[in-house]
């Protein structure tokens, strides 16, 4: 790993638990990034993805709504200009290396080895001549497109009465309290998304074991997990991701981790990413099966 992009993640580890703690208020948690789009370059129309989306959450507190970002030069190929003085947002790339000896489809000892570098980009509102496309608000089509979706990931949820939302993994099933009983379908949902990001921990799944992966309190590591992991979910169905207070304990333990060792967010945010992907994908096969 570069020294640039050691201090890189060091950086955007320190804000996103600045923002963490200052979302911990009186035993209840208040996520900074609720109410925040999903992160995406104005050029090329991809979406930012793990440590790199999470840290524009948080760097992106200081802008307006939005989440279109862009470097100095994919803003300039659009005819847009960066204003004098801005400052970049720092965010790191990983590129695979090609082995020189086998060529890129043969593995060796070196192939696969990942190197990392820092690149900046800027967000909409610091630069001039660009205007955000114009996206209709329709709240009703974003629950039935979360509606569809947590039915084409096959799981299977339950309801009770006991108040709480919870995975059990003995029974592979997730529980949940009365759709009637929360405060908007958004709120339903965005509980769905947490719970859905621990049903892929199954070892059927991607067999995730936070505690082969974190020395300590793996409980913490894998609520960290959920909740950066519901935070894109919900990001990309369109639908406000709602704070659980329960979750508050779980990390103000985890950051003490992070203190400790800032490189674990991002493996937080990638193991998050790669649940995101694997519930996505199943939703592209569940299509496929329909459209065939």
């Amino acid at each position: 790993m570069s020294a640039k992009s050691d201090a890189a993640m060091e950086q955007v580890a320190a804000k996103i638990i600045a923002s963490i703690e200052a979302g911990i208020v009186d035993g209840d948690w208040k996520k900074p990034w609720a109410e925040l789009p999903i992160a995406m370059n104005a050029v090329t129309g991809k979406q930012y993805r793990g440590g790199n989306l999470i840290a524009l959450w948080a760097y992106g507190e200081s802008f307006s709504p939005g989440g279109y970002w862009a470097t100095y030069k994919q803003w300039a190929s659009v005819g847009a200009q960066v204003r004098k003085g801005e400052s970049g947002t720092m965010l790191v790339y990983w590129k695979r290396l090609e082995c020189k000896t086998h060529g890129p489809d043969e593995m060796c000892s070196s192939c696969g080895r990942l190197v990392s570098n820092v690149f900046h980009v800027f967000h909409s509102d610091q630069v001039d001549g660009w205007e955000a496309p114009t996206i209709e608000q329709n709240t009703e089509a974003r629950i039935k497109l979360a509606e569809e979706f947590v039915a084409s990931t096959g799981a299977k949820i339950e309801h009770s009465d006991e108040g709480r939302a919870y995975y059990r993994q003995a029974t592979d099933s997730i529980t949940l309290p009365r759709f009637e009983t929360f405060e908007s379908a958004e709120a339903y949902y965005a509980t769905v998304a947490h719970e859905l990001i621990h049903w892929t921990k199954h070892e059927s799944r991607l067999d995730r074991d936070m505690s082969k992966k974190v020395e300590g309190d793996a409980y913490a590591a894998e609520e960290l997990v959920a909740e950066l992991g519901s935070a894109m979910l919900c990001a990309t169905l369109g639908i406000s991701d709602t704070p659980r207070p329960d979750h508050a304990k779980y990390l103000r333990s985890w950051v003490s981790h992070l203190r400790d060792d800032y490189r674990l967010l991002w493996r937080a945010a990638s193991l998050a990413q790669k649940a995101v992907d694997h519930l996505l994908a199943l939703a592209d096969e569940q299509e496929g099966d329909i459209a065939a």
